[in-house]
């Protein structure tokens, strides 16, 4: 049994979203998970080598996720096109053996879209939306029935209460081992169905495929822990510490990351005697790519000088994560704060890969 999945298209937070939720899904639902081909990464940066191609090996330590973790086993797209592709076990919905294309298996840095057309005509395919639907799966020794009954419940106000709003848990979390339909309630934040993958699903289908595909809505790009709603309360603790647990940076991104802070603690104690933590303030600011997608959102720096006034004493060592190339943008921030900015450290940066930047 296996998983496949597509990398989204946008950019390296989009792909790592759906990562973690791809993981957790392999090994909720028993199956070897295969990664896609390497390629190129949307707002990404030319490496050492002048590429821009990536995999998600060049972030996290996938060999040893497999390797260490029972019950979940990662292979690439290459062994399983030769595996299970070329030797005809891969066919349509009507039966027929279908071939990839060019009898093709290596596709990294290559266009996908015939690639993952081709895998979506011998797969399952699901056209799960997590905005509208949160992914359940029961308890061991149970069916699913049941978890369509809570719902029903919880649809009709059963109980006497109204439906659960998102606000209501607010600063407010239920116990992590509280009843399921508590749990159940503060997961749905708005949403009326569930998705449900069961034995029979599990059964029938050999290979399984989550789509990337902004039309019908099917990107998984939202928290895994805001999507997949285990009944059993260990089960959901397990994949949140798996996350956390596995799916770190690898040393280089983290080591960096280290240093830099560091130096910035160091920056901030030379600049105030009275400053011993080396406490330093942190802002994101996004645009560029922001700017045309949600212009809505743009804030010219009197702005964002205004907002930081209200939280951030003057002063203060302000250390501004941007892609804004042009940092006279920031003039008046810069007038009232000690600004840095990561191109500040630049002997640090001199042998990483530009593509761990925005990460650090």
């Amino acid at each position: 049994k296996y998983l496949t999945f597509e990398m989204d298209d946008a950019g390296w937070n989009n792909m790592r979203l759906g990562l973690e939720n791809v993981m957790l899904l392999a090994h909720a639902m028993g199956r070897t998970l295969v990664m896609p081909p390497k390629r190129q990464i949307a707002h990404g940066m030319f490496d050492k080598s002048g590429s821009k191609v990536v995999s998600f090996s060049d972030f996290y330590n996938i060999d040893a996720i497999n390797a260490r973790q029972r019950g979940l086993n990662i292979i690439p797209m290459e062994t399983f096109l030769e595996r299970e592709a070329l030797n005809g076990q891969l066919r349509s919905e009507d039966g027929a053996v279908i071939y990839p294309p060019n009898n093709q298996i290596i596709w990294d840095n290559q266009r996908l879209g015939p690639l993952w057309k081709y895998i979506r005509n011998v797969t399952k395919t699901f056209n799960w939306n997590p905005k509208e639907c949160v992914l359940a799966f029961p308890a061991a020794g149970t069916g699913h029935q049941h978890l369509f009954s809570m719902m029903a419940d919880v649809l009709v106000g059963k109980d006497g209460r109204m439906f659960p709003h998102y606000s209501e848990y607010q600063g407010r979390p239920v116990n992590v081992d509280a009843p399921p339909v508590e749990r159940f309630r503060e997961i749905l934040a708005g949403r009326r169905k569930i998705c449900m993958y069961d034995r029979k699903m599990h059964d029938e289908n050999p290979v399984v495929h989550f789509k990337a595909d902004q039309v019908d809505g099917t990107r998984l790009i939202t928290q895994f822990y805001a999507f997949l709603w285990f009944e059993d309360w260990r089960h959901d603790l397990w994949s949140k510490r798996f996350v956390r647990d596995n799916l770190r940076y690898n040393n280089e991104i983290m080591c960096l990351s280290a240093r830099i802070i560091n130096a910035l603690r160091n920056h901030a104690r030379q600049r105030s005697l009275g400053n011993g933590n080396g406490v330093y303030d942190v802002v994101h600011v996004r645009r560029g790519d922001f700017q045309q997608q949600f212009p809505m959102t743009e804030m010219d720096a009197s702005e964002i000088l205004a907002g930081l006034k209200e939280y951030i004493a003057p002063g203060s060592t302000l250390f501004i994560c941007t892609n804004e190339r042009d940092v006279s943008f920031f003039r008046s921030i810069q007038e009232v704060y000690d600004v840095t900015f990561l191109g500040d450290f630049g002997k640090m940066l001199s042998d990483i890969n530009p593509n761990y930047f925005p990460l650090v």
